[in-house]
């Protein structure tokens, strides 16, 4: 038995304690609002369709580099996958003269305004010689630090220049339904904002699925949130759930999702269930990212005894398809 086997093992109904919920525009649902379903439910993988997407890290991804226009959904599976560094929507490309079209998606520095970090693309990354990713031992580690010298320069006027960190997407490459997980050990401090997400290929927002948000100053909680526009209250419902050391150790952080119903899990554990919002039935693709809050953010800014570089390791990233799902 491994490491996550024996704590997933660990991990029962009682130990698994839910904090609370949160909603914007009305009252959540239960925390398992699936019949039948219970908390600590250990994930049924009988019926995973395999080979499925394995991003196991022995190298550095491949990441897309120039401009990455709308396109119809890719399966994850497909031979010619690539990651693409920073966010979908962002500015123009080093070098390459402007996409003047206001929300066309093509990467090269992406920033949300309320956080402190920036995150380059390919390109970006090329022409400053400096990237936020590293790969030692199997694993994937996106670094938040102060930008170099060399980097800065290049970051659009307007934009964060307090640290520079990683997001990647898997655009377009996506999948409808199926189980979704990523095994990883997060930073701790404040400030820090580790996350695992998926995204609608239609760039429509929302929905979206938060598998996994932990706060750098509270390490062992865990927010998996469902955002839609068809739910009868509001547009967010948000689940936290404590997990002892979830910042000292690796863990499984997972989303089951379905036609009917979604599952969330920790270690392979069930944390939350709820029916399938009805704008979740088209193709989804994967983020990961480590964002540094702001003033005005979820996470609030860094502190004096925030650790920087922060390091977000990640061991692997895989999704199956189910049977019963097709």
């Amino acid at each position: 038995m491994n490491s996550i086997q024996q704590r997933a093992k660990a991990i029962t109904r009682r130990s698994l304690l839910v904090l609370g919920m949160a909603v914007i525009g009305g009252q959540a649902p239960p925390v398992i609002a699936v019949p039948d379903d219970a908390l600590g439910d250990v994930l049924d993988t009988g019926d995973f369709i395999t080979p499925g997407f394995v991003a196991d890290f022995r190298t550095l991804p491949r990441f897309a580099s120039g401009r990455v226009h709308p396109g119809p959904a890719r399966p994850l599976t497909d031979p010619g996958f690539k990651w693409v560094a920073g966010y979908v929507h962002a500015g123009a490309s080093p070098g390459l003269p402007p996409y003047v079209p206001l929300g066309k998606p093509f990467p090269a520095f992406s920033w949300l305004s309320s956080e402190l970090a920036t995150y380059p693309n390919a390109d970006a990354i090329d022409a400053g010689g400096y990237t936020p990713f590293s790969v030692a031992d199997g694993v994937l580690t996106i670094t938040a630090d102060k930008p170099p010298a060399s980097i800065q320069p290049l970051i659009p006027a307007g934009y964060a220049r307090d640290y520079i960190s990683g997001a990647m997407s898997s655009y377009p490459f996506s999948q409808t339904y199926g189980y979704f997980e990523m095994e990883a050990r997060v930073p701790a401090g404040k400030g820090l904002w580790p996350a695992f997400w998926l995204l609608p290929v239609d760039l429509k927002w929302p929905p979206e699925i938060d598998v996994m948000e932990i706060l750098g100053d509270k390490p062992d909680t865990l927010y998996t949130t469902l955002h839609s526009r068809r739910f009868d209250h509001g547009t967010m419902h948000g689940y936290p759930t404590k997990g002892a050391g979830l910042a000292t150790g690796f863990h499984r952080y997972g989303v089951d999702w379905g036609p009917e119903h979604v599952r969330f899990y920790l270690d392979r554990r069930l944390v939350c269930s709820q029916p399938t919002p009805a704008d979740w039935h088209a193709p989804f693709y994967l983020l990961v990212n480590l964002a540094v809050g702001g003033p005005h953010s979820w996470p609030g800014p860094p502190d004096s005894n925030t650790p920087f570089p922060a390091r977000f390791d990640i061991s692997a990233i895989r999704a199956w398809q189910r049977r019963a799902y097709l």
